[in-house]
């Protein structure tokens, strides 16, 4: 029992422990952070300005975003780029800043695609596939599944659900409840 207690306790620290963030890069790339109020917060995908590869060319462009559509574009030929790599993180990125590494097709010639058996993406609504994890996020929320761990995020508040017992997060606190 106490073994359990143990477990969710430090599954719940791993979400809502403080980030003093003095070691963090403003710009690192993440879908989640946590807060120094330790709260879970989740970002959008967003196209970050900065030097990248283009995969179709593999030349080097200067990305931004565009200004209307939000998705990535070479800031000189103003053409849109659906996939880029981040030579610093080593990320592969999609045209609206959502990390796909091991997620591309090559289709040949500098040509990709999205693996479909891996991830979908429409609109705001993101589905992707793992071979041992699911993650779906629909605007605020955000849905985890890894083995028999399950965790909803939406907006500021947190709840895992795991064979150990349930951890809550909320703007009043944690609340930890060990399976019986």
């Amino acid at each position: 029992m106490k073994k359990s207690i143990l477990s969710l306790l430090m599954a719940a620290s791993v979400f809502a422990a403080c980030n003093n963030n003095k070691n963090a890069s403003e710009d690192a790339d993440s879908m989640a952070n946590v807060s120094e109020d330790g709260m879970v917060m989740v970002e959008k995908p967003t196209v970050k300005s900065g030097e990248y590869v283009n995969l179709s060319t593999g030349e080097k462009v200067y990305v931004i975003p565009d200004p209307i559509t939000g998705v990535a574009i070479d800031s000189i030929t103003q053409i849109p780029i659906e996939f880029y790599y981040d030579p610093i993180t080593l990320d592969t990125l999609y045209q609206n800043g959502l990390p796909v590494n091991n997620m591309l097709v090559s289709l040949g010639d500098g040509k990709y695609k999205l693996d479909d058996m891996k991830i979908k993406i429409d609109s705001d609504k993101i589905k992707i596939k793992t071979d041992t994890s699911k993650i779906k996020v629909d605007g605020e929320e955000m849905k985890i599944k890894s083995g028999d761990e399950k965790t909803k995020i939406d907006g500021s508040e947190m709840k895992m659900k795991s064979d150990d017992g349930k951890v809550k997060v909320e703007d009043d606190g944690t609340k930890v409840k060990p399976a019986n």
